[in-house]
C-alpha cells in the first residue's frame, strides 16, 4: 500500500525528469485548443452565465483559489492538495471556533502544548511550532518568537468569507513557516457585507459558560474605494472538567482556563492600492503551567499588531508588478511576575518585510512569477533580570529571500516548477524545489507532486539552542492525488502521501543545567491516505472524509515515538473520520446540521511512576456529535441559531504530542450554543441604463 524507499526515490526522479521537450513541444498546440473557462475573466464568465451556463460552472468560479500557487486556479488542477471551506458551511455547522472548523477537514486535529495553550498538528504530525502558516488576509499570524498559533476562542469566524488550506508543504511560496501546510482565511470584504452585520455567540458548558462573544462587521464599495472594518471582542472557558497533573494534583477547569479574545481587523482598497491592519489581543488565565499544577491562576498574554501596504501594478495585459510592505508587533506568551510563577516572560519583537513580485503572462497558457523578499526581526527582553544568550537586551536577525515559479497549461498536463532560496544571517540557507503535474479531464483529476519545504528556526530557537547549534529542518513531500466527478453534484477525491523529515528542531529541557534548549537531530514522518467525498444539492449537502496516517517505516524521535504502537506517534489518532451535512427544509427558513468527527485509538503521557519515569497510556476511542439548527426569522436579516456540541459528552481530552510532561488537557463537556446575527444591507445605487439616442 505504501512505497519503499526505492520506489520513492524512483517516483522523484520520474517526477523531476519529465523532459522538457515534452512541456514545450505542447506549447504551440494549445493554441488550438477549446476555450477554457479558467482562462475566462470574471465578466466573460458572467456573460456566459447569462445565457445559460451550467450551475456547475458557478462552482467552479467560487472555487478558483490562490492559496497553492502564485497564479489563481481552480482547486482540482491546483499544485497542491487542497480543502476550500465556505462562509455557509462554516456558519451551517454552528461552529463555535477555528478548532472547530478545521476539526473537519482531513488530517488536522489539536494537542496541547504548555501552559494550557492548544496548537495543530497535521496528517500525525506535530505541527505547533512554526510548521503551519496561518494568514489572515494575507497577515502571517505566527508569532516569531516560537512560531506558534494558539487555538480556542481566538480568531473570529463570524467574518469569514472563505477559508483556503494546503494540506500539504507551502515553503516554496510561503517561506519557512509553512513545512507541513497553509491556512489562509479570507475575511468579507467591503463588497460582501454592502452594510452592518452583528452577531452573539453564548455558549454554556455544564458548570460554567464556554463563550460569551460579540461581533460587529460594517463594510461598502462606492466606485473604486472599498471599506472593511470588523471587530470580536469576548470571554471563554478551555473547559469546566477536572485536570489532573502529571503529579496527581487536580483542579477544576472552570475559572481556571479563560480564553478572552479582542480582534480589530481594517481593510481599505482603492483601485489597486490596498491598506490593512489587525490588532490581535488574546489573554488567557491558566493553572496547568509545565508539568505541576499551580496553586493559583495566573495571566498570560499573546499581542499582536499587523500591518500591510500593497499596490498591485498592472503595467500591461502581460505584465504585473506587486511591491508589498508588511509590519508585525508582538508581545506573545507574556506572563507576568506573581507568587506561583517564579520566572516572568516578557519580550517584544518587530519584524518588517518588503516582497516585490513579478508575474508575466506570456501566453494564455504560460506564466512566470519570479519575485524577492527581505525581512528584519528585533526583539527586546523587558523584564528587569533577563537578557538573551548573548548576554544583552536585544538581538536582531534579517533574512533575504528570492523566489520564481513557471505555470505551462497543455492539452495533456498542466506543469508547475518552482523554487524558493532563503539565506538568514543566523542559521544560514534553505532551498526548496517544488515539481507539480496536474490535470482535469471532464469528470476526472489528476496531481502528481513533489515538494521540499523547511521549518526556519525562530528567534527563541536561535536564542537557546544547545552546543550543536541551529539549522532549518528539512522536509520532502511525495503527494498523488485522484478524484471524480460521478454525477452532477457529487465529487469523490482520494490522495497519498509521504512525509520526510531531516534533523527537525526538538525542545528539550537540559536537567543538569537547568535550561530549556533547542537542537537540530534524529528524523521524523509519517505516510498515509485522505479520501472525501462531497454531496451537494438544493436541499443541502453531505460531506464526509477520512483520514489514515502510519509512522511504520519511518525514522521517529523518542519524544514522538510510541513504544507500543510502531505505527503511531503521540497524540494523534492513526483513523479519523468526519461527517459534516446540511438538510434545508422547504419553506421554513429551518436548516439542521449535524457534524461529527470520530477519533481512533490515541496514545499520551498522562503521569509518573514511583520512579519518575512517564507513563504510557492508551487513550481509547473518542467520538464527538454536535448539532446545529439555524431559523432565518421573518424578520429580514435576523437568523438564529441552537446547537449543542458533544451531545454524548464524550470525555475527550487534548494531548501533548511529546513527552513534555503535560497530562491531557480536558476538552469541554456537553456544551448548549445560542447564537443571533443581523445583517442590517445598505441600499445599492442602481445604474441607469445609457439614454438611447
Amino acid at each position: 500500500m505504501f512505497l519503499t524507499p526505492l520506489m520513492r526515490r524512483i517516483l522523484v526522479f520520474i517526477l523531476l525528469s519529465l523532459p522538457l521537450s515534452f512541456i514545450f513541444s505542447q506549447i504551440d498546440s494549445t493554441k488550438k485548443d477549446t476555450l477554457s473557462f479558467y482562462d475566462m475573466s470574471i465578466e466573460e464568465l458572467k456573460a456566459l452565465k447569462a445565457h445559460g451556463v451550467p450551475s456547475e460552472l458557478e462552482k467552479i468560479i467560487n472555487s478558483l483559489i490562490s492559496v497553492a500557487s502564485k497564479k489563481p486556479q481552480n482547486v482540482r488542477e491546483s499544485p497542491s492538495i487542497v480543502s476550500l471551506v465556505t462562509k455557509e458551511e462554516i456558519r451551517n455547522s454552528g461552529a463555535r471556533d477555528l478548532i472547530d472548523v478545521l476539526r473537519l477537514v482531513p488530517g488536522f486535529d489539536f494537542g496541547v502544548d504548555v501552559e494550557g495553550v492548544v496548537g495543530i498538528g497535521v496528517r500525525g504530525n506535530w505541527a505547533h511550532e512554526g510548521k503551519i502558516l496561518l494568514l489572515i488576509d494575507g497577515q502571517e499570524m505566527n508569532e516569531i518568537f516560537f512560531a506558534t498559533n494558539q487555538f480556542g476562542n481566538h480568531f473570529p469566524i463570524d467574518h469569514i468569507e472563505k477559508i483556503e488550506i494546503i494540506r500539504g508543504p507551502g515553503s516554496a511560496i510561503y517561506g519557512g513557516f509553512a513545512e507541513y501546510g497553509v491556512i489562509n482565511i479570507i475575511t468579507r470584504k467591503g463588497e460582501d457585507i454592502n452594510g452592518v452585520s452583528v452577531s452573539g455567540i453564548y455558549t454554556q458548558m455544564k458548570n460554567t459558560y464556554g463563550q460569551r462573544n460579540i461581533n460587529l462587521s460594517v463594510g461598502k464599495k462606492i466606485k473604486d474605494f472599498e471599506f472593511s472594518l470588523s471587530g470580536l471582542t469576548g470571554q471563554g472557558n478551555r473547559s469546566d472538567r477536572d485536570f489532573n497533573d502529571f503529579y496527581g494534583d487536580t483542579f477544576n477547569l472552570a475559572g481556571n482556563s479563560n480564553l478572552n479574545p479582542t480582534f480589530l481587523n481594517l481593510g481599505m482598497k482603492y483601485k489597486d492600492l490596498s491598506v490593512r491592519a489587525i490588532g490581535d489581543f488574546y489573554n488567557v488565565s491558566v493553572r496547568d503551567a509545565y508539568d505541576v499544577n499551580k496553586s493559583e491562576p495566573y495571566k498570560e498574554s499573546f499581542n499582536s499588531l499587523f500591518t500591510e501596504v500593497k499596490y498591485v501594478w498592472k503595467i500591461n495585459d502581460k505584465f504585473t508588478l506587486t511591491p508589498r510592505f508588511n509590519s508585525k508587533s508582538q508581545t506573545p506568551w507574556k506572563t507576568a511576575a506573581v507568587d506561583s510563577i517564579t520566572e516572568p516572560y516578557f519580550r517584544t519583537a518587530m519584524r518588517t518585510t518588503g516582497n516585490l513580485t513579478l508575474s508575466y503572462n506570456i501566453t494564455r497558457k504560460i506564466n512566470f512569477v519570479f519575485g524577492g523578499e527581505f525581512y528584519a526581526d528585533k526583539a527586546k527582553d523587558r523584564t528587569d533580570s533577563l537578557v538573551f544568550a548573548d548576554s544583552t537586551k536585544e538581538v536582531s536577525y534579517y533574512n533575504y529571500a528570492f523566489f520564481t515559479q513557471g505555470l505551462v497549461k497543455t492539452r495533456f498536463v498542466n506543469i508547475v516548477l518552482g523554487a524558493r532560496f532563503d539565506k538568514h544571517n543566523a542559521y544560514g540557507s534553505a532551498f526548496v524545489p517544488r515539481v507539480g503535474f496536474t490535470k482535469k479531464y471532464k469528470k476526472f483529476h489528476f496531481k502528481a507532486l513533489y515538494s521540499n519545504a523547511f521549518r526556519a528556526p525562530s528567534i527563541e530557537n536561535i536564542d537557546l539552542q544547545d552546543s550543536t547549534g541551529i539549522k532549518p529542518e528539512l522536509t520532502s513531500v511525495i503527494e498523488i492525488e485522484a478524484g471524480y466527478q460521478f454525477f452532477r453534484k457529487s465529487f469523490l477525491t482520494a490522495n497519498f502521501y509521504d512525509i520526510t523529515t531531516k534533523n527537525p528542531i526538538v525542545y528539550y529541557y537540559d536537567s543538569q543545567g537547568l535550561t530549556d534548549s533547542y537542537r537540530n537531530f534524529g528524523h521524523s514522518g509519517t505516510r498515509g491516505v485522505e479520501v472525501e467525498y462531497r454531496f451537494k444539492e438544493k436541499w443541502g449537502y453531505i460531506n464526509f472524509n477520512y483520514s489514515f496516517y502510519t509512522a511504520n517505516g519511518k525514522k521517529k524521535i523518542d519524544d514522538y515515538r510510541v513504544s507500543e504502537d510502531s505505527a503511531a506517534l503521540l497524540g494523534f489518532a492513526n483513523h479519523k473520520f468526519n461527517l459534516n451535512a446540511s438538510f434545508k427544509i422547504k419553506e421554513t427558513g429551518l436548516s439542521i446540521n449535524p457534524s461529527l468527527s470520530f477519533f481512533g485509538t490515541r496514545w499520551a503521557y498522562t503521569s509518573v511512576d514511583s520512579l519518575g519515569t512517564s507513563v504510557l497510556e492508551k487513550i481509547n476511542p473518542s467520538i464527538l456529535t454536535n448539532l446545529s439548527i439555524n431559523y432565518d426569522s421573518p424578520v429580514k436579516g435576523l437568523t438564529i441559531g441552537i446547537g449543542c456540541y458533544n451531545l454524548l459528552d464524550d470525555k475527550f481530552s487534548f494531548i501533548q504530542p511529546y513527552n513534555g510532561y503535560h497530562a491531557p488537557l480536558p476538552g469541554p463537556s456537553r456544551e448548549i450554543v445560542l447564537r443571533l446575527r443581523y445583517e442590517l444591507k445598505f441600499k445599492k445605487k442602481e445604474v441607469l441604463p445609457p439614454a438611447t439616442q
